[in-house]
This record gives C-alpha cells, structure tokens and sequence, in this order.
C-alpha cells in the first residue's frame, strides 16, 4: 500500500513540474457538398452529404489534388493576457538583401515591427494587422548600413527582441 502512495506522490509531482503546452492546432473538417441533412436516432446523431458520384484524383509529381473532406488548421482562442506571438524567427541572420521575419500569431492582432540600430536610434518601423496563423514578412535590408541591430516586435502587449546582423 505505501508503495502505491509513493508512486502516486511521485506522478503528481513529475505532473505539476512540466511547463503548459502552447497552443497546438485544431483540424476543422468540413464537407463541400452540394446538399445533405442530418438527423437524430435514440441515442445517435448522424449526418450525410450528397455530393459527386465519383471521387477522382489528379497528380503531378509530388502534388495531390482530390475530392473530399475540406480540413483547414485553425488555432484554438487564445486566453485572455496570453502571449499571441509565438515561434518568432529571423532569417538569413546575417542578412544582406531580405530579412525573412516568421512568427505564429494566436490570435487577430496588430503588430508593430521596429528595427534599432546599435546607437539606439529607430531605422525603421512599420504596423499591420494580421490573422490568427503563420505569419510571414518579407523586409528589404539593403537600405540599411552593415552593423549590428535589434528586431522589436510589439503585439498584444507584449514585446519580443531579436539580434539582427546586416551585412
């Protein structure tokens, strides 16, 4: 018995010393169809589409088109004063030409991008909104001296800071 108490002691502590998950994202199956119901039966619920009598496909090399099931990633709502950007990365880091800026947006929200140079002085800055998912902007450099300079991301609240090296 005082075995089964150590383990059991052992697996809430194991439990409660891992971080929470971020969020991970959700497949939202949907049929395109051209008509169909649904209805219930005791205990069931069952839906049905009506829609093409052959199911075909199309390759071309590694690509596959076909008939079916439409699955969209979407993100599941962000709780309210959590971080909304997650994942950011910059590359090339160095950089000479364009600077590849990739983040994961949790929810609908603005965001300002600031380039600081090393001396503290704003070089550049830039707002837009965008959409819950990946997020990818593409920023011209070549503008900018060679040096060493930071990268701000302003969303939600909250700021982000990355090392940014031009060539």
């Amino acid at each position: 018995m005082r075995t089964i108490y150590k383990r059991l002691l052992l697996l809430c502590l194991a439990a409660g010393g891992f971080p929470a998950a971020r969020a991970q994202l959700i497949l939202n199956r949907q049929v395109n169809a051209s008509a169909g119901g649904g209805g219930s039966s005791g205990d069931y619920f069952f839906q049905y589409t009506i829609g093409e009598i052959t199911v075909s496909s199309l390759q071309k090399g590694p690509l596959l088109l076909t008939q079916g099931f439409h699955q969209p990633e979407e993100l599941p709502p962000a709780p309210a004063g959590a971080e909304v950007v997650v994942n950011l990365l910059l590359y090339p880091n160095p950089v000479s030409t364009n600077l590849k800026i990739q983040f994961d947006m949790l929810s609908n929200n603005t965001v300002a991008l600031l380039i600081v140079n090393s001396g503290g002085q704003l070089v550049h800055q830039e707002t837009r909104t965008y959409g819950a998912g990946r997020v990818l902007i593409t920023l011209p450099v070549n503008r900018f001296a060679a040096g060493i300079y930071t990268l701000i991301v302003k969303a939600g609240g909250f700021m982000y800071q990355e090392k940014l090296v031009i060539q």
